[in-house]
């Protein structure tokens, strides 16, 4: 069940270019109980991150400089320990195009800001479900 995942034992990989929202997000995660937390300014940091110490879990926001949240998903998609890693996006804008372009992307969850921690918490837990991975 998604709501046994065991968040004390993840380790997450934020991403976002505004300092705040990365403080914001880790202060949630920390909240729902997920202390091992790593942070990336930005799509390009984000993919050194994962291929410096590879993430169970993703959470990127989708509108960033210079490369935006969906190119940081087509490129970790295409290293080995990105190809099936969890990834939740963040977003202030929705529409249909954005949501069917995660869903291609094959991202587990699209959230739109805010994002209050027990929606994050249950996504997390669903999506974790979904990659067959139980922490």
């Amino acid at each position: 069940m998604a709501e046994d995942i065991d968040c004390a034992s993840l380790r997450v990989l934020i991403i976002d270019d505004q300092d705040f929202v990365r403080v914001i997000v880790r202060k949630m995660l920390n909240q729902i109980g997920i202390e091992r937390v790593a942070e990336a300014h930005d799509g390009a940091s984000g993919l050194e991150a994962v291929r410096a110490e590879p993430p169970d879990l993703v959470i990127c926001d989708v509108q960033m400089r210079p490369m935006d949240g969906f190119r940081f998903v087509e490129e970790l998609r295409a290293t080995p320990p990105g190809a099936r890693m969890p990834v939740i996006m963040l977003t202030a804008h929705t529409d249909s195009g954005l949501t069917a372009r995660a869903h291609a992307l094959n991202i587990g969850a699209f959230l739109t800001k805010p994002v209050l921690p027990p929606a994050l918490k249950r996504e997390i837990g669903r999506v974790m479900e979904a990659a067959g991975r139980r922490a």
